[in-house]
């Protein structure tokens, strides 16, 4: 039976204490969530009949910056008892995990999960994240949580370098759960395209060499998709299985779609999407004529940035999702042929395998 989870975003603050270069929260500011909101915003959500686990996630800007709000709530809700099942975690830059911040984590590591933002090496990471590598304690992220996987940007200034820094922190034993571009960037530069084919290229043949390294989704597509019948459905539950609350207690649909990033006129525009109404976030002509659309993910926040409108792709990232889907494709081929198991999954991926390299391997 599957366990239905509504994941729950607390945006503590506005503020954060790096500058990243990527970054695309431009409207910060020095609002904080009073650990009273906090409060009345997870009453309401940890006894909720039709969701059997919530999933809280502190966020920011730096959520640690409000490292005393976000204890005082998690000691509140752990002393209290609630229907549902329910998880913290925080996705932090890892700069501000000081003696004492270690020791409260370190005894509820069981129950309140951490994800890091780790860009790769230091001199990348460096160059994103506001030189803040030598202030990051990564032995005690991979002690406490030695499951977690990282998070990781790539910048126009560091693409150059994404074999480099992926196998870098894998070097550390750490799975990596998303490598994404960074926004705002005309991806589908030939430069850059010529730059990516060549890392992807490396890391390809990298993960060939090293089966006990699970690779990264970036080239690790579940291509056999492709081959499934369509359906109209969301990419995520944004909206609808997800919401993510500002310092003053108001509803947004995710941690994307928020004041951080859009103002006033945007967030009234999408006031009254119905966002459990999927056909309304499908991108129609994808749909229709792009054999990779069941694999293409679709952020509607970055929609929303890039072109304004919910539905309608950001097509900035189409060139780097067909040599992800050549390399993905090469990969998956080698696994197979590594262990020949015939299984539906294996049968789609062969007929996927074989349309991506007539489509796009060129």
């Amino acid at each position: 039976m599957e366990i239905k989870k509504f994941h729950l975003s607390l945006i503590l603050t506005n503020q954060c204490n790096l500058s990243c270069i990527y970054c695309y929260e431009n409207n910060k500011s020095k609002k904080r969530m009073d650990v009273d909101v906090c409060k009345r915003i997870l009453a309401k959500h940890l006894n909720r009949p039709e969701y059997d686990e919530i999933e809280i996630d502190f966020f920011g800007g730096e959520p640690f910056l409000e490292f005393a709000t976000m204890k005082e709530v998690c000691e509140w809700v752990w002393s209290n008892t609630w229907k549902n099942k329910y998880i913290f975690f925080a996705t932090t830059n890892g700069v501000l995990i000081n003696r004492e911040i270690k020791e409260w984590l370190r005894k509820n590591k069981n129950k309140f999960w951490v994800s890091l933002s780790l860009d790769g090496c230091r001199e990348s990471h460096n160059i994103n994240r506001s030189n803040s590598f030598d202030k990051i304690d990564l032995k005690f992220f991979k002690e406490c949580w030695p499951e977690q996987t990282v998070k990781m940007t790539i910048s126009k200034e560091t693409v150059d370098h994404i074999y480099e820094n992926i196998t870098f922190i894998h070097s550390l034993g750490y799975n990596i759960s998303g490598t994404n571009f960074a926004e705002g960037i005309d991806w589908e530069n030939e430069k850059y395209v010529r730059i990516v084919t060549n890392e992807l290229e490396k890391l390809c043949r990298y993960y060939m060499k090293h089966p006990e390294v699970k690779p990264v989704p970036l080239i690790h597509m579940a291509i056999h998709k492709c081959e499934d019948e369509r359906q109209k459905v969301k990419w995520c539950g944004c909206g609808e299985h997800m919401a993510a609350y500002e310092t003053d207690g108001t509803e947004c649909p995710c941690t994307f779609i928020t004041p951080m990033t859009f103002g006033e006129k945007v967030l009234h525009k999408i006031h009254d999407i119905d966002f459990h109404n999927h056909e309304l976030f499908i991108d129609e002509p994808c749909f229709n004529n792009c054999y990779l659309d069941p694999v293409c993910t679709s952020c509607y926040g970055a929609n929303l940035l890039s072109n304004g409108k919910i539905n309608v792709r950001d097509k900035s990232k189409c060139a780097l999702m067909k040599i992800r889907a050549v390399f993905s494709a090469a990969l998956k081929a080698h696994m197979i042929l590594k262990k020949p198991v015939d299984t539906p999954e294996n049968r789609k991926s062969l007929i996927a395998i074989k349309k991506i390299n007539d489509l796009y391997n060129n």
